[in-house]
């Protein structure tokens, strides 16, 4: 194959079948990635609640659990951005920002 016809190919993009299986195969990879992810976040979302049903049992007061929970999103909010759940750290942030102005808003008044 000559210069030009190599220049030519790769300016038409012919693709062969290896290059096509290997972009499957990383999409593949990409993928499976992407499950672990989120399967890993789903284990300590899990494994979070448990923690909480035996703390909320063993404090007394109202303001523990309260103040748990505050500290637990503050925790799963940047988790949630590193493993990529992006969704759900719009989510974590909207609940956060509202507990927030709440609060603002009670110590205006």
């Amino acid at each position: 194959m000559s210069t030009d016809e190599f220049i030519s190919a790769f300016a038409q993009d012919k693709l062969t079948r290896k290059d096509v299986v290997i972009k499957q195969l990383q999409d593949d990879l990409a993928q499976e990635k992407d499950r672990r992810r989120e399967d890993w976040f789903i284990g300590i979302v899990l494994f979070t609640v448990l923690l909480n049903v035996f703390f909320f049992t063993v404090i007394p007061t109202l303001s523990g659990p309260f103040v748990l929970l505050i500290l637990e999103l503050l925790i799963l909010f940047p988790l949630a951005k590193r493993l990529g759940m992006e969704q759900i750290a719009e989510m974590i942030d909207r609940i956060l920002g509202r507990m927030a102005s709440g609060v603002g808003n009670k110590n205006r008044n």
